[in-house]
């Protein structure tokens, strides 16, 4: 058997295998592309405010939501960086066999435009189907292999592609050749951009080993554990969270804050996280922990001085990805290119299915055909 009819081989069962997951992540990831803006008009009554100046203390906004909901108590923000976006709080029930419930708040105001029980969930349905197929680890799983699967499809597809270097589909064929003409000219098209799709994914699901291998080839540092805050002394309050924001925007001067994470307990730092205009990830790999009652700073991970192996890994990688790396060129490619893995994982298995009748007739008359 020659090593061409090997690779057609294992790129027909590699196809067939992957064909239905990879349809999927390319009409979810297609939809992603778009994920915070598809989400915004979902959701345009929990999402948007009118653009005014001037935002509420954070710390005036948690007493204020407290005292309108004293079974809670606020353990965090997400804050926007546009005037008409709303914020969110997070609020934790006091008694233990009670959820916590996400507010989406006017920062302008104070007002509680609803809760996360009243919101369009189905982009993040979408989210959660494109990272686990909706089943946790088993699902992440499965999702891991269909991105090798994909990487090795991209690569033996352009083996078997060489010999013919078909470009372009002829219109005037018929409907069998045409499917095989357009699969070849899309699969090279596309590779490009199916291999980064396979790489960076494999990346994001083995990010551990991903970001053990960056650090070696990189000789970057790892980051070591966050420290403990100290024990307060008795009767200590802990700092309000505009004098903790303060202090991270001093730890990192130039990034906005994006998430705050207050401590539920003594023992755990305040988290907050943080964003550079150059950093394109969703909330920012800037994080800056602090002892929430003597607001040392225990730990400043900032994005833009992180080892590069950080950066390649925890950044790079997922900007990638996403398409988010360039802004809204790379964002277009990347929904395109997207759409892709659709057509490709139906005219792979057409192709198959029509050699197998072809076979079969052939086989039926006593006449062999090659595949």
């Amino acid at each position: 058997m020659s090593i061409r009819k090997v690779f057609l081989n294992l790129h027909l069962c590699a196809g067939l295998i992957a064909a239905a997951f990879l349809l999927l992540l390319g009409l979810s990831g297609s939809i992603l592309v778009f994920e915070n803006e598809i989400d915004r008009e979902l959701n345009a009554r929990l999402s948007r405010v009118p653009a005014e100046r001037g935002n509420m203390s954070l710390t005036d906004l948690k007493a204020d939501l407290e005292k309108a909901h004293p079974a809670y108590q606020v353990e965090g923000f997400s804050i926007s960086n546009r005037d008409e976006l709303a914020w969110s709080a997070f609020l934790a029930a006091s008694h233990p066999n009670d959820h916590g419930i996400v507010l989406a708040v006017n920062q302008h105001t104070g007002e509680v435009l609803g809760t996360d029980a009243e919101e369009n969930r189905l982009v993040a349905k979408v989210h959660q189907f494109h990272t686990h197929l909706l089943a946790g680890a088993v699902g992440s799983e499965v999702l891991g292999w269909a991105a090798v699967l994909l990487l090795f499809l991209a690569i033996s597809g352009l083996v078997l592609w060489w010999p013919r270097k078909i470009l372009t589909v002829n219109r005037s064929s018929t409907g069998r050749k045409i499917v095989f003409d357009l699969h070849n000219a899309l699969g090279l098209y596309a590779s490009i951009f199916l291999m980064v799709f396979a790489l960076t994914g494999i990346g994001i699901h083995w990010e551990k080993l991903a970001s053990t291998w960056a650090n070696r080839l990189t000789n970057s540092p790892t980051l070591g554990p966050i420290p403990r805050p100290d024990s307060p002394p008795p009767g200590a309050v802990p700092m309000d969270p505009d004098r903790l924001v303060a202090l991270a925007i001093q730890s990192a001067p130039g990034a906005s804050p994006t998430v705050v994470q207050l401590s539920d307990s003594p023992a755990r730092p305040v988290r907050i996280i943080m964003k550079y205009p150059e950093d394109h990830t969703p909330a920012g790999r800037t994080n800056i922990y602090i002892d929430p009652y003597s607001g040392k700073v225990l730990a400043a991970q900032v994005s833009r001085t992180a080892p590069v192996g950080f950066k390649i890994t925890k950044m790079w990688n997922r900007e990638i990805h996403t398409g988010d790396i360039l802004g809204w060129p790379t964002r277009l490619l990347a929904c395109f290119f997207s759409l892709m893995l659709p057509l490709m994982s139906i005219t792979g298995p057409l192709i198959w299915w029509s050699r197998r009748r072809k076979q079969s007739r052939a086989a039926s008359v006593g006449h062999p055909t090659n595949l």
